[in-house]
């Protein structure tokens, strides 16, 4: 991973569902939260969320009340890894949020460019040579929120590629050994 794209990666924030403060944030969070307790444990509830929330773009802010408005949830991995995140908070297991740079297949990038003009959504996260990807680190282990399965960290192959380094939120970066 180049020094420009790490630079880059890394002055993206790390999304969060904002709330407003008000009824309509406090009613649409426990809605879309109330959502996934028809799975009884934790592991199938994260895995339920690329079910609920289907994966495309998204324009930042988020708030809570906006993400339930839809018949059809989409959100980007930033979506999905901050709803991981509470349901892994209400569930009371401990976790890090972290990122990942992925080296895409070359046909994804001016797919996922013109998906996201498309939508107006910010495309930042897509770089010449790699992506940006929510992630989270749970134990020794790290979970793709978006996907919805563990991947071994950098090095491994993930569907939106290959996983040319991670890291948890405030950490260095981990290369593959190729990188």
């Amino acid at each position: 991973m180049s020094e420009q794209d790490r630079q880059r990666i890394d002055s993206i924030g790390l999304s969060r569902i904002s709330h407003h403060g008000d009824l309509c944030c406090r009613e649409a969070r426990r809605f879309v939260l109330r959502r996934f307790e028809r799975w009884v444990d934790t592991g199938s509830r994260l895995a339920a969320i690329p079910l609920l929330v289907s994966w495309g773009p998204t324009r930042w802010p988020v708030s809570w009340c906006r993400l339930a408005e839809p018949d059809k949830w989409v959100g980007d991995c930033g979506v999905h890894a901050d709803l991981a995140g509470e349901l892994l908070t209400l569930a009371g297991v401990p976790y890090a949020r972290g990122r990942a740079a992925i080296k895409p297949p070359a046909y994804a990038v001016p797919h996922w460019r013109s998906t996201w003009s498309a939508s107006d959504a910010n495309d930042v996260w897509i770089g010449d040579d790699v992506v940006h990807h929510e992630v989270l680190r749970i134990g020794e282990r790290w979970w793709d929120p978006t996907e919805a399965r563990w991947f071994a960290g950098p090095g491994a192959h993930v569907l939106a590629g290959y996983v040319a380094a991670v890291r948890v939120e405030g950490a260095d970066w981990q290369l593959s050994e190729a990188d």
